[in-house]
Order: C-alpha cells, then sequence, then structure tokens
C-alpha cells in the first residue's frame, strides 16, 4: 500500500487552508481521478500503435456489438459524452474509413452509423489486447481482492445512481437500443 498519495497531499493542504471542508470524499474520488489516468496511460501503450483512443475503442466495441446501426446521439449517450464530442470523434473514425454514416430513412436529421469491414477487423483485434493488458495489471491482486475491489465500485456506483441517477435517455438506449430519435 502506498503510504500517501497525492490525494493525500492535496487534502492536507486543503485541511491546512481551509480547516472547515471536509475533505474525506477526497480520499475515494481523488483515487478515482488517479486510477482513471493509470489506467489511460496504460491503455495508450495498447492503443498506440493502432492509432486508436480509448474513446474511438469504446465507440468501435459499442458499434461492434449493436443489433443495428445506430445514430450519433445513441451512441453519445452510451458513451457517456456530449453530442459535440462524439461527432468529432465520429469525424476523425470516417476519415480512416473505420465508420461511416448513412442517411436515415427514420429522421433525416440522425445519419446512422455502421461499423465497416476495417472497423470491425480493427476492433477484434485491439481489443483483446486491451483485455490482456488489463488481466496483467489485475494479476497484481488475489482473485478475493479483485472481487473486494469490485464489490466496492459496485456500491459506489449504486450510491451515485440512487442519487443522481442516468438520464431517462440512456436507460431508453440502453434497453430498446433503438435507432430512431
Amino acid at each position: 500500500m502506498i503510504p500517501s498519495t497525492p490525494t493525500d497531499l492535496v487534502a492536507g493542504w486543503w485541511r491546512q487552508a481551509r480547516p472547515d471542508l471536509d475533505t474525506h470524499s477526497m480520499g475515494i474520488f481523488g483515487r478515482l481521478r488517479r486510477l482513471h489516468v493509470l489506467a489511460e496511460l496504460e491503455a495508450q501503450t495498447t492503443l498506440a500503435g493502432a492509432q486508436l483512443t480509448s474513446s474511438e475503442l469504446d465507440v468501435l466495441i459499442t458499434l461492434r456489438h449493436a443489433e443495428t446501426p445506430l445514430i450519433a446521439r445513441n451512441i453519445a449517450v452510451l458513451r457517456g459524452c456530449s453530442r459535440a464530442a462524439m461527432s468529432n470523434i465520429l469525424a476523425k473514425m470516417e476519415k480512416r474509413g473505420l465508420v461511416v454514416r448513412e442517411p436515415n430513412p427514420a429522421d433525416r436529421r440522425a445519419a446512422l452509423v455502421c461499423l465497416t469491414d476495417q472497423g470491425r477487423r480493427l476492433t477484434d483485434e485491439v481489443f483483446p489486447q486491451r483485455l490482456a493488458k488489463e488481466a496483467d495489471l489485475l494479476s497484481q491482486l488475489s482473485e478475493g481482492e479483485q472481487r473486494n475491489v469490485t464489490e466496492a465500485l459496485d456500491l459506489l456506483i449504486n450510491a451515485m445512481l440512487r442519487r443522481s441517477p442516468l438520464p431517462q435517455e440512456a436507460a431508453d438506449v440502453l434497453n430498446t437500443r433503438t435507432t430512431g430519435p
């Protein structure tokens, strides 16, 4: 175990500067942010050769398993990002031949996004590499420790969902996987 983390240091600064603040939450959320940064750095080593970002791979995975073509808005909801960010990601991927956007007969304002054969091949090549990297990172923990981490994260996720549930739009997309507006 790390005796002190950057989060602990920053929390200490705040306790000294503003003793009236409760910095307790920093112990968890600071560690989650640091974990996210470390996970992204590890992912970059896997994705660099494929010239993909984590966000792009997540979109490829979403499209790879979609039962039907998806509209960009629904992909953005599923990935938890803004429509503008998704439009930017899709434009870059379309230029590289990983996805195509086709007219949506149900809604002229929203194109259907489809994975190309090249996008499917790249997803099937890169995703197993990412899984292997993650498995290697988790190999530092016993199965019991991995279960404990999973259970603790589930506790936090469920607590947050009780307080701030996903927008209904996200639940609708997850439940129906619709391509409509």
